[in-house]
């Protein structure tokens, strides 16, 4: 006579653009109390995980995922995970996965409703109200953002304390357009980012205004292998010197934003350490005592002329 078959783990996929606010969310979320013996899988898109070193949440109940969600490359090592959490002599009592902001969550719904051993049980999708509209009008992003909000089982907005009124109900409403069957609601105000503009800040505007209307990157490079509409996506890991001083790499990062998506890591600058975190043309700068990876910056961006220039002038910091 067979063992009676254990209740599926319920699985929460946490989801939304770079710079969201996911990790966050999720702090707040584990916060506020989650069932005893949860795991979380966190994946991020760097060769430091910097999301999971800033989740407060004990380390033997938390696991880190390095593929970064690019292209297929998650499929495979979430895959592999999943199996082996399965087979553990005492499986988690509920799993909750924080994607990288490049996922698309359906892909990973679709892996987690076909595994004996899990069930999912919601997707929360984060969104920066703030940024809303500038994601859906890139057209390489519109498509990945707009799968994120549709995945979603409960939309969490952002940063919607910084629009009036009314700017906040038109975002509001292409939220429901995207997905009227969601849960909606809003979260906690985010950090201000606020990255200081130099004198030449309106040539800065006047510049990315252009790029918009004359897209470069829908110009493919031959021999890129392109899935779908998957953007273009590059990553880089550069260790920076202890000298930084946090206007000059605000700076650079502001005049090569039209290739870069999100930059984060733990920094030392102007004689302190920080958590510094980039998206969106802001900058956040958080103290911090010294972590691992200390002085390396990891970046993700649209592959092109803009993104390698960037590259070079960072390596160019040491």
């Amino acid at each position: 006579m067979s063992e009676p078959t254990a209740d599926p783990i319920p699985v929460t996929l946490i989801a939304g653009y770079l710079g969201a606010g996911k990790t966050t969310w999720l702090n707040a979320h584990l916060r506020d109390g989650v069932t005893p013996g949860t795991l979380v899988l966190v994946n991020d898109f760097g060769t430091i995980n910097v999301d999971a070193e800033l989740i407060d949440y004990a380390g033997e109940r938390l696991l880190k995922l390095s593929s970064g969600c690019l292209c297929c490359s998650l499929s495979d090592e979430l895959g592999t995970q999943l199996s082996r959490i399965g087979r553990w002599p005492e499986p988690p009592a509920a799993l909750i996965i924080e994607t990288s902001g490049v996922a698309r969550p359906h892909r990973i719904a679709d892996m987690i409703r076909v595994a004996r051993r899990f069930r999912l049980a919601r997707t929360v999708t984060l969104v920066d109200l703030a940024s809303l509209g500038q994601r859906l009008a890139d057209a390489r992003v519109a498509d990945l953002v707009a799968g994120q909000i549709q995945s979603a089982d409960l939309l969490c907005t952002n940063r919607g304390e910084r629009l009036d009124a009314d700017e906040r109900q038109s975002r509001t409403d292409r939220l429901r357009a995207l997905n009227p069957t969601a849960a909606l609601e809003a979260g906690q105000p985010l950090p201000a980012r606020k990255t200081p503009k130099p004198s030449s800040a309106p040539d800065r505007a006047t510049s990315a205004s252009t790029s918009d209307r004359h897209p470069a990157w829908q110009h493919r490079p031959t021999g890129t292998r392109v899935h779908g509409n998957e953007p273009e996506w590059q990553r880089f890991a550069i260790d920076l010197p202890t000298s930084l001083s946090r206007s000059a790499l605000e700076a650079i990062l502001a005049d090569h934003a039209v290739g870069l998506a999100r930059a984060k890591g733990f920094l030392e600058a102007d004689g302190r350490h920080y958590v510094f975190q980039w998206s969106g043309g802001r900058a956040e700068w958080t103290p911090t005592t010294p972590r691992p990876g200390t002085g390396t910056l990891v970046g993700i961006g649209f592959r092109g002329e803009a993104f390698a220039t960037l590259i070079q002038v960072l390596k160019a910091l040491d």
